[in-house]
């Protein structure tokens, strides 16, 4: 049993070394972002509305979402406070949140999960977002995937 628990950890870590590297480009013409999808992971599965979509990581212990959102009452302030809010009140124990004009950024844990989201100011009254979940068990081969994600993930300044 221990050896199967080892190999399962050398596979995982294996496949975070391999997503750290450079992975495909996903553009949403919608709300005007692009990210990169970490090398290791799915294509971004497109939601119905084209605001973003999901993808999963072949090892199957994270989750990548990305969507836009527009803001409607809310400041781009305000919208991100709010989905921290919720985040803690399903739960997740956030330990680190930044919130600027230029973006956010926050993170937590809940049960053996930890995520990480990103949002950046759109178009008029628009945000991205961009949110990755994976294992706590995992956290560290992680890191890599967290700042180049964060990198990477930009507005376009093109807007439907």
């Amino acid at each position: 049993m221990p050896g199967r628990i080892l190999a399962a950890v050398a596979l995982t870590l294996a496949l975070i070394s391999v997503a750290a590297a450079a992975g495909v480009r996903y553009e949403n013409a919608r709300f005007g972002y692009v990210v990169e999808v970490p090398a290791g992971f799915s294509e971004i599965t497109e939601a119905d509305n084209s605001d973003g979509g999901t993808a999963r990581a072949a090892a199957g212990n994270a989750e990548l979402a990305v969507w836009g959102a527009n803001l409607l009452d809310d400041t781009f302030a305000e919208d991100v406070r709010s989905r921290i809010a919720s985040d803690e009140a399903d739960g997740w124990s956030v330990s680190y949140r930044t919130v600027r004009r230029a973006g956010a950024s926050w993170s937590g844990a809940k049960g053996g999960r930890v995520a990480y989201a990103r949002a950046i100011p759109g178009c008029d009254g628009q945000a991205a977002y961009v949110r990755l979940e994976y294992d706590r068990a995992a956290a560290k081969g992680y890191d890599p995937i967290v700042r180049r994600l964060v990198a990477r993930f930009r507005a376009t300044g093109r807007c439907l």
